[in-house]
């Protein structure tokens, strides 16, 4: 399962020395170009490749794969000969409804981000392990549920203390650590404030190829 698929996610995967191939789920927080736009790259690399032979699953917010399809388009004069082959099945969420995909059962959150990407935090459940995932937000007290009791907690930190309603900052996420009763909290997207202050960041952080037991 891949979480989010931004324009990079390709090269990061084989930085790793990971196949991309080994996806076989895609889950979509919302439709800014940092968190989809990879997957245009991500089906032209199975298509041309002729790798592809097992199902791609692509869960996204309402209105994902009309904007998927376009930005392929865009990109690929030939990306309707790609989804022709592919096997590609899109399944679109809501919040008030619970999926079980690939044997992950997920329920979706509205949190506080551009409202015309269709924000969600998630919460991801398999073999009695949860995973919380902020997706991009400013506070939320939906933060609270997609953290409780999770085994893992992944949280965006854009800012270190700069205010925000569509951005977390470090602060915020610091005082509220507590409150958020996860058992593992790790931070991640982080943007120029955070970054200039990364050594004063505690606790545990994102990074490429990081591998994580929980």
């Amino acid at each position: 399962m891949l979480l989010d698929c931004g324009p990079t996610s390709i090269a990061a995967i084989r930085k790793c020395h990971l196949d991309p191939m080994a996806v076989d789920l895609i889950v979509i927080s919302h439709l800014h170009g940092d968190h989809i736009a990879g997957i245009p790259f991500f089906l032209l690399e199975a298509y041309k490749a002729d790798k592809r032979k097992r199902p791609l699953t692509i869960v996204t917010p309402p209105d994902g794969e009309r904007r998927i399809r376009e930005i392929s388009a865009l990109l690929y004069p030939d990306a309707v000969a790609m989804f022709q082959k592919l096997d590609i099945r899109f399944i679109h969420y809501s919040q008030k409804e619970t999926l079980e995909v690939e044997g992950f059962k997920m329920n979706f959150f509205e949190v506080s981000h551009k409202t015309l990407v269709n924000p969600h935090g998630l919460r991801i459940e398999k073999d009695g392990k949860v995973l919380g995932y902020s997706g991009d937000t400013g506070w939320t007290d939906q933060l609270y549920t997609i953290a409780d009791n999770a085994d893992l907690f992944i949280c965006e930190c854009n800012f270190y203390e700069k205010e925000s309603l569509t951005h977390l900052n470090y602060k915020k996420i610091e005082a509220e650590q507590k409150n958020l009763k996860a058992k593992r909290l790790l931070l991640t997207h982080f943007g120029t404030e955070s970054l200039a202050r990364y050594s004063d960041i505690k606790g545990e952080k994102a990074e490429d190829g990081k591998c994580i037991d929980f």
